[in-house]
């Protein structure tokens, strides 16, 4: 007997990039930053090249963007922390953010 395969499917998984409107709100301009070489295995809070607005931070860790109160947290208007991993050295740190004036 010849069993029916109808209920098997074909997934694909696609890869996809998005891109970030390069304005904030307001008209405010997202700036980008790699912290790539501050990850070493042992740190775990990073420094921007300048002050970011609070609440405009996007964290991506190896390419995943990362949620702020659960995986990092803001501290002041430079720097911020790790709190679910620690980057080893070769990870890749990325941020995108709007600069504070």
């Amino acid at each position: 007997m010849q069993r029916s395969l109808s209920y098997l499917r074909s997934y694909s998984v696609f890869r996809f990039a998005f891109f970030i409107n390069e304005s904030g709100e307001g008209g405010e301009t997202m700036k980008q930053a790699d912290l790539s070489s501050q990850c070493n295995g042992s740190n775990t809070s990073f420094t921007l090249p300048e002050n970011y607005q609070a609440g405009s931070l996007r964290v991506y860790y190896n390419g995943v963007r990362q949620v702020e109160g659960e995986t990092f947290s803001e501290h002041n208007s430079t720097t911020f922390t790790t709190t679910d991993f620690t980057p080893e050295t070769g990870d890749f740190l990325t941020v995108d953010y709007i600069a504070s004036s």
